[in-house]
């Protein structure tokens, strides 16, 4: 049963969902010749334009820019369907255009296009490449649940806020230079391969919270005003992330390739971060200043130059895994260490202060000797501690202790001088 929708249809034939143009009451792709003329020739520039539902050929829309001088007021191609490519560069949307639940055969170019207004793809299907490369979208950019079959260019380009909740890229995603003048969202976008954000500008959050990277992911902004989130994202490929001057939120996220991070002047949360290839944070200029490390499980993990004072180390799953230079560490006053023991005895031992590159040495090869195995180690510490306990009672029990008892009546003097003859006198 087709959906009731909100606009007349085309009376030509029950399947065609183009909007009726009046008075002939079928849509402009089954209008005859002179009448198509007749509304073409009636089309003017920055007038609106409702194509909601129609099928439109290359050479149908053509023509349709062309009568309007390739300045449009409303567009609305929600649902329409573009047979050929669709090229509209260099075209002039002066208010809100909404191609949602639109799908493109062909290539789908916004080479240069200018969006006065908002800019809606929800659910668009991109069959061939999809290019927004130098456009200008001045509201906001919506490409939720859209899916791009093979690449999709948006380099140079200039938006507002932008949208890209659950969509899908299969092929080569570029974001080089693009300019986001506020929040940029990607929530549980899914690039199936490589996606490129070098020299990408977010004048405000960029969120990319449960994306899946199947490819490799290059996140090299020249710029985020407020956050770069990855919590809870994916990544199988490798994944570099070259920042400066904002928080990095890894909180939560997985990757399974190697992880490369090239901060300056930035705070980074690797609370709960999964990493399964050779990986490393390096400080390239200014402090890099890690505030959580808490249920980080690195397989081989490189911290170098970072600030570690706020991070609670022995958090740290698999802590054999992580190499750690020139590296600042919380102090205690007295400037030594602090063992902290708890029950049950807990292995490794719990520093409050620093945590040296010779304790995490002897630690490592302790655990080498041993097998790289902690459970033997947790059960001797068991056994360890009792008789270390046990020990220490006989040792003080067989220490004679000095009296403290004093005779009754007995005032403290000073001590006589001793002479030669004292011992006579009783």
């Amino acid at each position: 049963m087709r959906p009731i929708l909100p606009w007349s249809t085309c009376a030509t034939s029950a399947d065609c969902v183009g909007v009726a143009r009046q008075p002939y009451g079928r849509c402009l792709h089954h209008l005859e010749a002179e009448e198509l003329e007749a509304c073409l020739h009636a089309f003017s520039p920055g007038q609106a334009v409702d194509l909601r539902g129609t099928v439109i050929t290359g050479e149908l829309l053509d023509r349709i820019l062309t009568a309007t001088g390739r300045k449009v007021g409303r567009a609305r191609f929600d649902s329409a369907r573009f047979l050929s490519p669709a090229r509209f560069a260099d075209v002039a949307f002066t208010a809100d255009a909404s191609f949602d639940g639109a799908s493109f055969d062909g290539l789908a170019s916004f080479f240069g296009t200018g969006f006065a207004g908002n800019a809606s793809f929800h659910r668009v299907r991109f069959a061939r490449e999809f290019s927004l490369y130098g456009s200008r979208v001045r509201g906001h950019l919506s490409l939720d649940h859209a899916v791009i079959a093979h690449d999709a260019l948006f380099g140079e380009a200039c938006l507002g806020s932008a949208s890209f909740r659950a969509a899908e890229f299969h092929g080569f995603a570029s974001f080089d230079r693009t300019r986001f003048h506020g929040d940029a969202t990607f929530r549980g976008a899914r690039f199936w391969r490589a996606v490129s954000f070098r020299r990408t500008g977010f004048d405000g959050s960029s969120g990319f919270e449960s994306v899946r990277f199947v490819g490799k992911a290059f996140l090299a902004p020249s710029a985020v005003a407020r956050r770069l989130v990855l919590t809870e994202a994916r990544a199988q490929g490798a994944v570099e992330i070259d920042a400066t001057g904002c928080p990095v939120v890894l909180d939560g996220a997985r990757v399974l390739g190697r992880l490369v991070l090239r901060l300056g002047d930035a705070d980074l949360d690797l609370r709960g971060l999964v990493s399964r290839g050779t990986s490393s944070v390096t400080r390239r200029g200014g402090e890099v200043r890690v505030v959580s490390v808490d249920r980080l499980d690195a397989e081989e993990l490189t911290i170098d130059g970072a600030d570690l004072s706020g991070c609670h180390l022995p958090g740290v799953l698999g802590p054999e895994g992580l190499r750690l230079r020139d590296c600042v560490f919380a102090a205690t006053p007295s400037g030594g260490h602090q063992l902290r023991l708890s029950w049950p005895p807990r292995w490794p031992p719990r520093w409050t202060g620093r945590w040296t590159g010779r304790w995490r040495g002897r630690w490592r090869r302790r655990e080498s000797r041993a097998g790289g195995s902690r459970l033997p180690m947790i059960k001797v510490s068991w056994f360890a501690l009792a008789a270390l306990v046990t020990v220490a009672a006989l040792v003080l029990s067989a220490v004679p202790q000095p009296s403290s008892r004093r005779p009754i009546g007995h005032r403290p003097t000073t001590p006589p001088v001793a002479t030669q003859h004292s011992g006579l006198h009783g």
